[in-house]
């Protein structure tokens, strides 16, 4: 029997002519993986793809917010550039009127002295005498009365309503609707 399995161990390391110390068993990969790896590897590309969603919602939001303030930004600054234009175009409106009001306190300054030159009191009482027929009041026609100090006058207001005080939000609004 030692002579079998001496001739069987001869056969089955003929081929070889060297001699191996340890374990001979190569490592083997098992061919089929565990199922619990493939789960966990599901899982974790699961939890990516939640991640890369999170992250993309999470950008586009950031510029939402961006591009908001950006539009906003623009519209105030477009809306102030507009106001001040308006203001611009008022000054120049108010000078223009204030201009055209001293020059006619000027004009009527002149039309009054000519006025005042060309008045001649005689002249007038001649004309009312002989071209009118005015004659000057008797004595007796004339009626002096006595005014007390303590008379009191009654006045009443010509205009009452009042105008509207335009808030900055109004007057954009209104200027809006004029052009």
């Amino acid at each position: 029997m030692a002579a079998k399995r001496y001739e069987r161990n001869r056969n089955l390391y003929r081929g070889s002519s060297y001699y191996t110390y340890g374990n001979v068993a190569y490592d083997i990969q098992p061919e089929n993986t565990p199922y619990y790896t493939e789960e966990e590897e599901q899982k974790s590309r699961i939890a990516q793809e939640k991640a890369q969603k999170a992250e993309n919602r999470e950008s586009r939001i950031t510029a939402f917010k961006f591009i908001a303030i950006i539009v906003i930004l623009f519209a105030g600054s477009i809306a102030f550039m507009g106001m001040h234009v308006k203001a611009a175009n008022e000054t120049i409106e108010l000078r223009k009127e204030k201009t055209q009001l001293s020059d006619l306190k000027s004009s009527n300054a002149i039309l009054e002295a000519e006025l005042t030159e060309q008045l001649d009191l005689d002249y007038i009482k001649e004309q009312a005498t002989t071209r009118l027929g005015m004659a000057e009041p008797q004595s007796y026609q004339v009626v002096y009365i006595d005014v007390p100090k303590q008379s009191y006058t009654i006045q009443y207001a010509a205009d009452t309503t009042e105008e509207k005080k335009d808030t900055g939000f109004l007057k954009f609004t209104n200027w809006l609707k004029k052009d």
